[in-house]
């Protein structure tokens, strides 16, 4: 198994994906924000929250396609985005492009459900 990605929701306001995974992943697509329903030539999303469930020592690491310098590296198990530090990857985000995931050797599997809200460059 490499990363299992499921659309749960596409809509007009939000795009919810669950992922399975395993070790060892790098420049994995988590979100197709390009080919999201409705998106035009610049789609852009901000990540709401991420439930994820990493097993192992070792880390998740959650990023812009098109700004690396923004991402957040996920360790066992939570709810990344309810707390108002928790802001990287959704704000004063003006990121064209997808969501992509690396994982480290030190991952065994892991879940993760992810949603991002659409803020521009749709129909």
């Amino acid at each position: 198994m490499a990363l299992t990605v499921t659309n749960s929701l596409d809509n007009s306001e939000r795009i919810i994906n669950t992922a399975l995974g395993q070790s060892n992943l790098s420049e994995q697509t988590l979100v197709d924000v390009i080919n999201s329903s409705n998106a035009t030539s610049q789609p852009k999303v901000s990540v709401k929250t991420i439930n994820y469930n990493i097993f192992g020592t070792g880390k998740v690491k959650i990023y812009y396609k098109n700004d690396t310098t923004k991402f957040v590296e996920l360790t066992g198990n939570g709810v990344f985005g309810i707390r108002d530090t928790e802001n990287i990857l959704s704000l004063d985000i003006n990121v064209i492009g997808d969501i992509l995931l690396d994982s480290d050797s030190n991952v065994t599997r892991f879940f993760l459900i992810i949603e991002c809200d659409k803020i521009g460059g749709y129909l």
